[in-house]
């Protein structure tokens, strides 16, 4: 009978819910033909968004990276996802089923760009500076085509141009396509039936020669002229048949990062932030000023509209006629480092990140309620969420506390920990908060006067958690010194402490009946310690090669389930009193740095460094 009522106890999965993260990489964010649908890069995920549903998204998983490039081919049928690192594939995926169709495994170090022909046969992919690759494939059985050396070097940008046509401007059988990068472009023509490529270098010479580096390259809808995006803000006109350039015509400050060409002219995103729309005599007529540097912009399908996105991690739909912009979402765009749910309210968290802000999510549509932001603080190392006030650490040293409401400055403690805060928690009863310094020492505030009440100092190393007993008299501190201590607050003295044989430990977690401590770290095991005995009671490793070293551990507010993330990049959820792994759950493409559980434990909310938030439905 036991066995049997173990097993029903540890029933349990989790789901992807939703994935908030634009990740800001040029040419990533499209509008989809279908007119429903926006698809964007998210560290190394495609997520699939709807506009009128925020919990309606698809992910396509397969890369093990962050996302370089992206493209879309002309009717939305295919993707295609690039990716650096040691597994540089190219993955094109089906946007019907939603499953890949290729995992093209050609490219070393890495993918600059990436590039679907008009007719969705074909795809070209350049790999960056080091790789040296250019290559086409057919999409029919994804085979390669042709396999070039790239040029010019290093390659930016990739297009096709349609057909090439003969004298009389008539299509013929190959295929047109232009590379473009440093100070030049280059044309190409395909015969996909002999796997023949020629190239033919574009004339920039002139009233002055040309030395501006290319950013992004289009043809015009007749495919006679291609413009050049330039890094110096300005863009170039290339006549296809005479292969020269013909003018420039000056656009934005800090380089053009995103163009769009339509019968009605040419659209330029700016790193300055703008958007500008020409006519078809390049004369600038309309402007708008989004929030950070314009990285991707895609048409909607009448060309109403256009969805853009910056650097910055926001996301806009923008109408053509007058650019009135409306905010579809916001995102970090550097690494989020933690998460925290206020006491009993599951309705929203907070997240801080090294983009230098704190968010505040609602929960029920993911959209931020409040944000904060710190400047010359360094990266925030902990964040905890009261009621009424943000208190968070930071890399300078300083404990700052912000309006949950307004995300305004309340106050700080200057110089908490010298070399940084490194963990941080908040007394269940509100009225002082325990900190950790990257020296090993435990402090504690009082909240109301900002006071230091108490100094503890027995690690030799950074401590990287806090746990705190229901009574606020007593307190767990793990460190990177391969130890966990028991404190007695009141009488500021340490009553236990617990080594771990290897490694130091990165997390700790307190059972419900506060008997038990979990430990998480450089041993790349769980660890189970009863508190009166000084050998651990059960060990279990994190993965069958011990390659997963967690960062964080989070205890189910119920007791009965813990969660654990790390350098596997996976999410994993474990029965609390068997150590059994009960369900793991794949997203991140980059180290996971903390994860909590909602008040309610229905949802996991996980982040790491490829600057995702994952929210994960976890059913019991």
């Amino acid at each position: 009978m036991p066995p049997v009522e173990e097993s029903k106890a540890v029933e349990a999965s989790i789901e992807l819910e939703h994935s908030i993260g634009f990740s800001g990489v040029p040419g990533c964010l499209f509008y989809h033909p279908g007119g429903e649908h926006f698809v964007f890069a998210a560290g190394g995920t495609v997520v699939i968004q709807s506009f009128l549903d925020p919990h309606d998204q698809h992910f396509l998983s397969g890369h093990d990276g962050p996302i370089t490039c992206m493209c879309m081919s002309k009717s939305g049928r295919y993707f295609a996802s690039g990716q650096n690192g040691e597994n540089s594939d190219v993955l094109v995926w089906d946007f019907e089923s939603k499953k890949m169709l290729y995992r093209l495994s050609e490219h070393d170090h890495g993918v600059k760009c990436i590039s679907f022909s008009d007719d969705e046969l074909l795809l070209c992919t350049v790999g960056v500076d080091s790789d040296k690759k250019m290559i086409i494939w057919d999409l029919s059985n994804g085979y390669i085509v042709c396999n070039q050396k790239s040029n010019p070097q290093p390659t930016n940008c990739v297009t096709w141009g349609g057909m090439v046509k003969d004298v009389k401007r008539r299509d013929t059988d190959k295929y047109l396509l232009v590379t473009s990068g440093a100070k030049t472009s280059v044309l190409w023509e395909l015969d996909p039936y002999l796997g023949d490529l020629h190239a033919e270098q574009i004339h920039t010479t002139g009233r002055g020669e040309q030395v501006r580096e290319n950013t992004i390259v289009e043809f015009s809808g007749d495919k006679e002229t291609i413009f050049c995006g330039t890094t110096s803000g300005d863009f170039g006109l290339i006549n296809v048949r005479l292969k020269k350039l013909m003018k420039t015509v000056r656009a934005c400050r800090l380089g053009i990062l995103s163009l769009l060409t339509w019968p009605e002219g040419v659209i330029c995103g700016g790193g300055d932030g703008t958007i500008t729309t020409f006519d078809t005599k390049l004369i600038d007529r309309q402007e708008c000023k989004l929030d950070g540097p314009v990285v991707a912009m895609s048409f909607s399908p009448d060309k109403a509209e256009l969805v853009a996105g910056t650097s910055t991690g926001f996301v806009y739909r923008v109408r053509l006629e007058g650019l009135q912009t409306l905010l579809v979402c916001e995102n970090h765009y550097a690494p989020v480092k933690c998460v925290a749910f206020a006491p009993e309210s599951s309705d929203k968290f907070a997240t801080a990140s090294e983009d230098n802000t704190i968010k505040i999510w609602d929960s029920g549509d993911y959209t931020v309620i409040t944000t904060a932001m710190v400047k010359d603080a360094g990266a925030p190392t902990c964040l905890v969420f009261s009621l009424d006030m943000l208190i968070s650490g930071w890399e300078d040293g300083k404990i700052r506390a912000h309006d949950v409401d307004s995300g305004s400055p309340l106050w700080l403690i200057d110089n908490a920990h010298r070399g940084g805060v490194t963990a941080l928690a908040l007394s269940h009863n509100q009225r002082f908060i325990l900190t950790g310094g990257k020296e090993g020492e435990v402090r504690v505030w009082e909240l109301r006067s900002r006071e230091l009440v108490s100094h503890l100092k027995e690690h030799t190393l950074p401590v990287r958690s806090i746990a705190l007993y229901e009574d606020n008299f007593h307190a767990i501190s793990c460190s990177r010194d391969r130890s966990f201590l028991c404190w007695d607050l009141r009488s500021e003295r340490k009553i236990t402490s617990h080594q771990q044989r290897m490694g130091g430990i990165n997390g700790v977690a307190l059972s419900k009946d506060q008997t038990v401590v979990l430990t998480v770290g450089q041993e790349r095991r769980v660890t189970s310690w009863d508190l009166r005995d000084q050998n651990p009671t059960n060990v279990r490793d994190l993965s069958p090669n011990l390659d997963d070293e967690a960062m964080t551990i989070a205890l189910s507010n119920d007791g009965t389930l813990f969660a654990t993330a790390g350098t596997s990049m996976l999410v994993k959820l474990w029965d609390f009193s068997t150590l059994e792994l009960l369900a793991v759950g794949k997203g991140h493409s980059g180290l996971v740095n903390e994860l909590k559980f909602s008040p309610d434990d229905r949802q996991i909310v996980s982040v790491g460094d490829d600057g995702n938030i994952f929210v994960w439905n976890c059913y019991v």
